[in-house]
């Protein structure tokens, strides 16, 4: 039997179980008593970002709304790369605990920290000094080019804080935890809330504001979750000995991570094709899309809760060759993730302008917006089957494919259709928006033909890797 990474070897001896221990008991009620701390924490995580929009729409200018959502757009694609590259080390990490490799696990933890403490300084710099040239790209309207590089310059120094709270959040995932996350996000959380309407809605600070509230919200909450970490320790032997590089475990991190990287990077790049053909129909269509992609951040969170945590159940069932636990899971999290998602749609498709008209009084704006969500409320309820897809591949290591059918839908589905769309006569927000769904029709297609034809089927009916 091949596998794309080696097996973690099980080290002798008896090894202490706890309760965030994915590979045993009931599966539904263990997933979601993991799933739903990582669904309040996507909330909350959500609800920061959306704050900001909030804030800028009420008491500012529909420039601001503008800005901030095409620089928080640009800032998200630095740190997906990095969180997408650390997720490589937080599978293998999670398949080590599986195997009760306590070694393995230490010497993963302690190359992580070292890796991405460059990698996130030089993702910093280069948003910080390249971002009028990054927003450029974008097509940004000329009227909120001023503002969103000054939220993007100041929200730059932000990134090695935002991705240092990401890896500490994901190791305490990967041993099971997903409650202490929940802790620090509901901490940023409140200061970001604070910080807005103190800095933009008293002080009258716009974006700038906004931008430093976002800032200090992540600041404090890595730190918060930092001592938290190292007071409590992990669920296996670590010290300051384990913190050292090593090119061949970077090396392993690296070939897991990057394919996952460049996933997240492909899925951020075409969001930014689509958003610069948006800023070419004017500032009404960029703050509209704005406000829609903040919407549909909430919509979204259930299957990328659901799939987060599939990743880590099926890493520890991997790493405890219990795959036959993993798949259920899997099927657990499509089904419940699906549903909640169809009851999206059918409020995106009868009260389309009721969300909208939270965030601004603009008429045009509030219908293009609900036109936007429409779309992409369809694409909800197919990412729930291929998010949870995608994060049992990724559980078992097999992330070149996942980069792979990424690539292919990216850029044969969703940019052409893009383009397609746009340049038809009479297009709007609807019709453009059409392309998402129709790229996650042609991801869930490649993932179900890869699944089982390349997923050998052993007893108990159990995928594993061929």
């Amino acid at each position: 039997m091949s596998e794309m990474i080696e097996k973690p070897q099980e080290n002798p001896g008896k090894t202490k179980k706890d309760r965030n221990n994915l590979t045993e008991g009931p599966i539904l009620s263990g997933l979601l008593a993991f799933t739903v701390p990582f669904l309040l924490s996507n909330l909350l995580q959500t609800l920061y970002g959306t704050v900001d929009t909030l804030v800028i729409g009420n008491y500012g200018a529909t420039s601001g709304v503008s800005a901030v959502a095409c620089g928080a757009q640009l800032l998200s694609l630095f740190t997906f790369l990095a969180i997408g590259l650390s997720a490589g080390g937080t599978v293998l990490v999670s398949q080590s605990i599986g195997a009760k490799n306590a070694r393995q696990a230490a010497g993963l933890v302690g190359n992580l920290i070292i890796d991405f403490a460059a990698v996130s300084l030089l993702l910093a710099g280069l948003s910080a000094t390249f971002s009028p040239v990054f927003l450029g790209w974008l097509n940004v309207p000329q009227e909120a080019m001023a503002e969103a590089t000054v939220y993007m310059r100041i929200c730059s120094l932000g990134i090695p804080l935002i991705i240092g709270y990401n890896i500490v959040c994901a190791l305490l995932r990967a041993m099971g935890d997903s409650t202490s996350p929940l802790i620090f996000v509901a901490v940023a959380c409140g200061i970001n809330i604070a910080g807005d309407l103190l800095l933009t809605g008293v002080l009258g600070m716009g974006v700038a504001g906004v931008a430093i509230a976002t800032v200090a919200a992540q600041g404090v909450s890595f730190v918060f979750g930092l001592v938290f970490i190292m007071k409590k320790g992990m669920s296996f032997p670590f010290g300051r000995k384990d913190i050292r590089f090593s090119a061949p475990v970077t090396a392993q991190i690296f070939k897991v991570g990057i394919p996952m990287g460049i996933q997240s990077v492909l899925i951020n790049i075409s969001f930014m094709f689509i958003t610069a053909i948006i800023n070419s129909m004017g500032l009404s269509a960029s703050a509209a899309m704005g406000i829609g992609d903040k919407i549909v951040g909430f919509m979204f969170m259930p299957q990328s809760a659901f799939s987060a945590s599939v990743a880590v159940v099926v890493a520890q069932n991997f790493g405890a060759d219990k795959m036959d636990r993993a798949n259920k899971a899997v099927g657990y999290a499509i089904g419940i993730s699906f549903a909640i998602e169809a009851v999206c749609f059918l409020i995106c498709l009868l009260f389309p302008a009721f969300l909208p008209s939270l965030f601004t009084d603009d008429t045009e704006v509030i219908g293009m917006a609900g036109l936007y969500m429409k779309a992409y409320s369809i694409d909800g309820m197919l990412t729930a089957v291929a998010f949870n897809l995608s994060a049992l591949l990724n559980g078992c290591g097999r992330t070149t494919f996942n980069m792979a059918q990424n690539l292919i839908a990216t850029f044969l589905g969703r940019i052409p259709a893009t383009w397609l769309f746009s340049g038809m006569v009479g297009t709007n927000l609807f019709l453009i928006g059409c392309a998402a769904p129709a790229s996650t029709v042609l991801s869930i297609v490649m993932l179900v033909v890869y699944i089982k034809t390349r997923m050998k089927h052993s007893s108990g009916n159990a995928a594993k890797p061929g």
